[in-house]
């Protein structure tokens, strides 16, 4: 479709928004009910097709022709999987929502995915887990309480290679992105951490808060760069995007002080959301804030061009671009796109409950936004009704980027 404003809502009765994606024609969101998950496929305001698969949805990304969604649980996708949870990957073909391949990603214990990314020849998924780590023929084990994995998967479901990244404590991977051969992850990790050998650096040694990370890897897996930042207290991350002139660009949450490279932010609030860049060689480039004088944070991020697209959540008041957002009910949320540390747009999401931007995808143009809501909401000036249930409002929001 020709990248235009518009707002659908899709909520269902008892069901959470878990992913979306879009390949300019159609957009896709998976909704999960219980312990069954629905791919839809929308052309506009029109459901194309929708695939039912048993699991608990997770993130979705569309590419060349291919929906691929991920799906955790004891069984998910006609697999039963070791350990619980587990991850099954599901290959749907776009135009019709027939399946092509499903793949197993599972552990002794847990597994976990968190991000997954497009590339030429097939897909990067990235995760946490504990225990013994499978994929097909691959196997990683954890060092500590928890470590993060990266798996490279090509077009017909085969395991390219897996890593792995942590220590003795609680680790994991909790965004990757892609761009032609390079490989961007990001994540949180605890003092002794390494990544592939190379030792991550945290704040403070000596305590067992977490840190954050951002490394690059090549098409084979291998380490080409990595740094960390973080604070006193426990900071996360939530992705990682490569924009159109490759700079790497990382959003997390950190409470009281948080240091990028030489830049030192302080937390205006109990938390604040933060948005940094590093160059394509991996050097520290600008860092922002985002909050007020209350728990604000931020909760998705995605490339679109030379922008990076932040959804992020706030109470009270906050100032974004010399304009000042004021919560109307509970928390609300916002939509903001940023080019190398500059705010070039804003987007509110504010209604009588609590609003969330709960997952982001770019599309040839633009960007589709995931909203959850309990109450009556307006969304870039369209204002979507209260649903019956608080707990399952939900909404696509389909922005051109300018």
């Amino acid at each position: 479709m020709p990248v235009g404003a518009a707002t659908l809502e899709i909520g269902r009765d008892g069901a959470s928004l878990r992913g979306v994606a879009s390949d300019g024609t159609r957009t896709f969101a998976a909704l999960t009910i219980g312990d069954q998950t629905t791919i839809e496929a929308r052309t506009g305001k029109s459901i194309a097709w929708s695939a039912s698969l048993p699991g608990q949805g997770g993130p979705v990304v569309a590419h060349d022709g291919v929906v691929f969604a991920t799906l955790g649980g004891k069984t998910a996708a006609g697999v039963t999987l070791r350990g619980e949870p587990g991850v099954v990957v599901v290959a749907l073909d776009a135009k019709t929502g027939a399946q092509r391949w499903k793949l197993a990603i599972d552990s002794s214990e847990w597994s976990i995915a968190a991000a997954i990314a497009p590339l030429a020849d097939g897909i990067v998924v990235g995760g946490s887990f504990s225990g013994t780590l499978r994929a097909q023929t691959k196997t990683v084990s954890s060092a500590g309480k928890a470590d993060g994995f990266v798996a490279r998967v090509d077009a017909s479901g085969n395991v390219t290679w897996l890593i792995r990244m942590g220590g003795v404590a609680a680790d994991a991977v909790q965004g990757v992105a892609t761009s032609g051969d390079r490989i961007a992850i990001a994540g949180t990790f605890a003092a002794g951490a390494d990544l592939l050998g190379h030792p991550l650096e945290p704040y403070d040694d000596k305590t067992p808060r977490a840190d954050g990370f951002v490394a690059e890897l090549d098409g084979n897996g291998a380490r080409r760069w990595s740094h960390t930042f973080g604070g006193k207290l426990d900071d996360s991350v939530v992705g990682v995007a490569i924009d159109g002139a490759g700079r790497v660009a990382v959003a997390a949450s950190a409470r009281a002080v948080i240091r990028f490279g030489s830049t030192e932010l302080v937390a205006l609030g109990d938390a604040d959301g933060a948005v940094a860049w590093w160059s394509k060689d991996g050097t520290p480039g600008p860092a922002v804030q985002l909050g007020g004088s209350e728990l604000d944070g931020v909760s998705a991020i995605v490339a679109v061009g030379n922008r990076v697209v932040v959804g992020g959540f706030f109470s009270g008041t906050m100032g974004l671009n010399q304009q000042r957002l004021t919560a109307g009910g509970g928390d609300d949320a916002y939509v903001a796109a940023f080019e190398n540390g500059a705010v070039s747009g804003v987007w509110p999401v504010t209604g009588e409950g609590r609003e969330e931007v709960a997952a982001l995808a770019a599309m040839p143009g633009g960007f589709v936004v995931g909203v959850t809501h309990t109450a009556r909401v307006e969304v870039t000036g369209a204002e979507l009704p209260a649903p019956k249930d608080p707990m399952t409002g939900a909404a696509l929001v389909i922005r051109p980027v300018n």
